[in-house]
């Protein structure tokens, strides 16, 4: 209703205006009409005698009139152009005035004879026009007793015919007809603009709708001209043009120096519109979206609707939902696996203390062990997953925080402090959950550890600071992450090992969204490189 309400007033305004400025625009073009006529008159009064069209019966008292005509006519271009008085006055006493001293020019020149009435016709339709109608009946009244009035005095004092009545009372019927298809038009207009008043209304609702539902969209929407520009796209597209490059500079921009891939997918499509594109990389992270183009009109070069389709959140709600669906299962079954691995458990430790050297039996007992291990660490990781939105954020000092963690790391791997090397500077703060990234680093580090060559610094772990944001690098000298795994790195049970549950990191991305931070790959070809980007400060 806010919105409606908005609009409405905002709709209103501006029809009031427009109509406002129509109607000084009409008054002005009324009173250039006035003063060319009085030009005109005033020319015919300063020729010869003999030679003289109207102000035959007093050329000197026409010629005065048509002096005060214009100096009427002159005085409206001033009052007209200050807007004061008001616009109902200054209309009002200009018809009036054309009207008074049009039928004394009337008088001078022969009364209704001289066909001088039928310029108040001009006058009387502008007036029920620009006026609405409210005093166009008013006016053409005037102006009819006007007429009446010089006919009566020309025929008492005998200039005049006393048939020429006919005429006076003819030009009266014109000018109440001109005042009565005036009014009418006028209800019409009126009836016109409250009906447009009504759908720009409407349009304006539907335009506010239609922008906040588009802006509100997690895809891009842009709207693209024939020649490839960018007219218009909503905060989406905007937020992920802008980090493609400088070149992007807002409406009027074209495709081609924002997104060149995306101008090319434009001018494929425009060949053959059942083309379909691969996602592209687009974002601070590398999102990954989908293009899909739209035709505006039936005519594709006219125009189009670009959408890119958000793929990562497309496949996190893939997997949320494969993990909702497998937390359901675990719940059920994680105590009832949980126990008789125990047992299996237990049983293998007391086996391989009764064990009597026999080789067989001992290699045996070790795969049992290895494998009930195996299965807890993944009904552990699995049972995990329910708990990652459990935060308790607190104000973690980083440099302290990574230095004790490597410590503890190292003593519980029984490994050599020397492998990690560390690159902290003291006052990085950021907000996380202690017990989130400390599960985070152990992940990382592990998957680190395991790629790495366990040489003295083969794994660094360093934090930096950019624009306000604070990133925890974890680097290794193996042979990275292959370009075939990248897109596939974080799914749920994803491993290239034979012995991982392939949860690891998809927990850690987990996690650190719980904490409102970002986990991801950067691709260096020296190794593998994980990087966890938080907001920097305090809770």
């Amino acid at each position: 209703m806010a919105i409606a309400t908005d609009a409405g007033v905002k709709a209103a305004a501006r029809l009031a205006s427009g109509r406002a400025e129509r109607s000084w625009k009409s008054l002005h073009y009324l009173n250039l009409y006035r003063l060319v006529v009085a030009s005109l008159f005033l020319l015919l009064s300063l020729s010869i005698p003999e030679q003289q069209i109207f102000g035959q019966e007093s050329p000197v008292i026409f010629y005065l009139y048509s002096l005060i005509y214009m100096g009427f006519a002159a005085v409206a271009v001033v009052t007209i152009s200050l807007r004061q008085p008001r616009f109902e006055v200054q209309l009002g006493v200009q018809v009036i005035g054309d009207i008074v001293i049009v039928v004394l020019m009337m008088a001078a020149s022969g009364g209704v004879s001289s066909g001088l009435g039928l310029l108040l016709i001009v006058s009387l339709a502008s007036s029920g026009l620009v006026a609405q109608g409210r005093m166009v009946m008013f006016h053409a009244a005037l102006a009819a007793s006007g007429v009446l009035i010089v006919q009566t005095l020309g025929v008492l004092d005998h200039h005049h015919a006393v048939s020429d009545y006919g005429q006076a009372g003819l030009l009266g019927i014109v000018f109440f007809a001109t005042a009565g298809v005036a009014h009418i038009l006028a209800k019409r207009n009126r009836l016109s603009e409250a009906l447009a008043a009504a759908r720009a209304v409407d349009l304006e609702n539907m335009a506010q709708i239609n922008q906040l539902v588009i802006d509100d969209m997690q895809d891009g929407v842009v709207v693209l001209d024939g020649d490839g520009k960018i007219r218009q796209a909503n905060q989406q597209a905007k937020r992920l043009l802008s980090r493609v490059g400088l070149a992007y500079a807002g409406a009027g921009t074209k495709l081609q120096r924002a997104v060149p891939l995306l101008s090319d997918y434009l001018d494929l499509w425009r060949k053959n519109p059942q083309a379909e594109f691969p996602p592209i990389s687009l974002g601070l992270h590398g999102e990954q979206f989908l293009p899909r183009f739209i035709a505006v009109t039936d005519k594709r070069v006219m125009g189009a609707v670009l959408v890119l389709e958000d793929m990562t959140r497309i496949n996190e709600q893939a997997q949320q939902i494969k993990l909702a669906a497998l937390g359901r299962l675990t719940a059920n079954i994680a105590h009832e696996i949980r126990n008789p691995l125990a047992a299996i458990s237990h049983a293998a430790e007391i086996l391989q203390e009764d064990n009597d050297g026999d080789r067989g039996h001992q290699r045996l007992l070790e795969i049992i062990a290895q494998n009930t291990q195996r299965i807890n660490r993944l009904v552990t990781d699995v049972m995990s997953l329910n708990r990652r939105d459990r935060t308790v954020t607190e104000r973690i000092v980083l440099d302290v925080f990574l230095s004790e963690f490597i410590d503890e790391f190292c003593y519980a791997q029984t490994l050599d402090r020397a492998v990690f090397r560390l690159d902290l500077f003291a006052d990085a703060f950021i907000c996380f959950d202690r017990g989130h990234l400390h599960q985070v680093m152990t992940n990382l580090c592990l998957n680190a550890l395991r790629h790495s060559q366990q040489r003295v610094g083969s794994v660094k772990v360093a934090i930096q600071h950019d624009n306000a944001m604070m990133e925890i690098h974890i680097m290794d000298d193996g042979a990275g992450v292959a370009e075939k795994d990248m897109a596939r790195l974080f799914e749920p049970f994803f491993t290239t090992e034979s012995s991982g549950t392939g949860l690891g990191l998809y927990i850690s991305k987990e996690l650190c969204h719980a904490n409102a931070a970002y986990l991801d790959c950067v691709s260096t070809g020296k190794g593998g490189h994980f990087r966890i980007t938080c907001q920097e400060g305090g809770c």
